[in-house]
């Protein structure tokens, strides 16, 4: 958490992109799924704090379940008055750790054009589970 709050000084005071960090924050800490050798887990507080968010994540058919990618993460918004419409699942915390312990300038400056999209949206190279 410190390191994130580091960051999200950094993201916001040398490239205007806090939106971008608070999307990661939004999908790995609030709304993370894990593929555990066991199948799906939760790790994001957000969906461990309602039983029926929990439930929905894991066996509904009705979201998305995306394998985890920085750059689509931090191009994706997100709902905060409804289950989410997509979670992005990692493959362990070591990816996770490898994924958001870099330095994300270059990825910030891609960020600043190009496409950002919709909580609901599948793109042709996503990797659905």
């Amino acid at each position: 958490m410190e390191a994130y709050g580091n960051g999200g000084l950094r993201a916001l005071n040398e490239f205007h992109a806090l939106k971008n960090l608070a999307r990661l924050y939004w999908y790995t800490v609030e709304f993370g799924l894990i593929a555990a050798p066991e199948g799906l887990r939760i790790y994001g507080s957000g969906i461990v704090s309602s039983r029926a968010e929990s439930v929905y994540a894991l066996e509904s058919k009705k979201p998305n379940r995306i394998h985890f990618d920085l750059e689509r993460v931090m191009r994706t918004d997100y709902r905060i008055d409804d289950f989410q419409e997509s979670y992005f699942v990692i493959g362990s915390f070591d990816e996770l750790f490898a994924e958001t312990y870099k330095d994300f300038a270059s990825l910030y400056r891609k960020l600043q054009s190009g496409p950002n999209f919709e909580p609901g949206d599948v793109l042709p190279e996503d990797r659905l589970l």
